[in-house]
């Protein structure tokens, strides 16, 4: 059975079978994590203490929303695309740079790593990095490295899946644009669109991809076998560091996948998707409230 995953941040997140039942995903997110905890024992960030940070090496923030305000405004007309997006603020930007004299800084979105360099160029080089398209593609040390390379079917079923959503984009109002990806088809929309979830069940009959409702802003489709999970996990390799030695903040579902596998981890969003930690709204940003905990600790 095909379903569909969205967050709502007012009542959690759900996943949508195609006869119309939408079901709380609560259940499975309360499961234990890999350190056999359940995320329904969060605690307030506030109760995080130094001794908790004392093995931690890389930091893992994720972009909308945490480190930068959501609001991506996408027009794709007459042949002409618009991309309006938001930059992380440069107060952040001097805290994140303070941070790195203790971990690595990481940055992992579903955006391309073209928009995500201009949205960051200020925290990199030293210590830092960003991982476009949810970890498949990593901008470190000057280089992309990709975590590994498409197979022919994933590519074909790709190419698919964006010829039928562009084809659906010419009769349908809702679709405002494609931004642009190089793995992932990322359809910004006025609000969820089922037909799009329907192209990518009826393309995708090997159960290859996902398609989530992000930010409540636009469909992102992309392979199962990259996720934030998987890029956290290549990045702690290509660093020397294990899980354990890892630290994710996160607000959405794509990010779960993070936030499981992190030795600790933090929400942005407790209604939205769990972890060890949730931030109390202190800060406009939730990413600048964990920031400025970790400095506060530090010292």
């Amino acid at each position: 059975m095909f379903s569909t995953l969205s967050s709502d941040r007012g009542a959690g997140i759900y996943i949508d079978n195609f006869y119309g039942f939408r079901v709380p995903l609560r259940a499975r997110l309360a499961k234990s994590d890999r350190h056999g905890m359940t995320h329904n024992n969060m605690k307030p960030l506030s109760e995080i203490t130094l001794d908790d940070l004392k093995n931690i090496k890389l930091l893992c923030f994720d972009a909308d929303g945490v480190t930068v305000e959501l609001g991506t405004k996408i027009i794709e007309k007459d042949g002409q695309l618009t991309v309006k997006t938001k930059k992380i603020t440069d107060s952040l930007v001097e805290k994140l740079n303070k941070l790195k004299k203790h971990f690595h800084i990481n940055i992992s979105s579903g955006r391309s790593l073209l928009f995500l360099d201009r949205m960051y160029a200020s925290i990199l080089w030293d210590r830092s990095s960003i991982q476009g398209e949810n970890g498949l593609l990593t901008l470190i040390d000057g280089k992309v490295i990709q975590a590994d390379a498409l197979t022919s079917e994933e590519l074909q079923k790709l190419e698919e899946i964006k010829i039928q959503v562009k084809k659906l984009a010419r009769t349908n109002e809702n679709i405002d644009g494609f931004e642009p990806k190089q793995f992932m088809v990322s359809v910004h929309c006025k609000s969820e669109d089922k037909e799009i979830h329907r192209i990518v069940k009826d393309t995708d009959t090997e159960n290859l991809f996902n398609s989530f409702w992000v930010s409540n802003e636009s469909h992102d489709i992309f392979i199962k076998r990259f996720d934030k999970g998987t890029g956290l996990e290549f990045i702690a390799n290509h660093l020397g560091f294990s899980l354990d030695q890892t630290l994710a903040v996160g607000n959405g579902i794509n990010d779960k996948p993070m936030l499981d596998k992190a030795g600790i981890s933090i929400t942005t969003d407790p209604k939205g998707v769990e972890a060890h930690y949730y931030t109390e709204n202190k800060s406009e940003l939730g990413g600048e409230e964990v920031v400025d905990r970790l400095l506060e600790l530090l010292g």
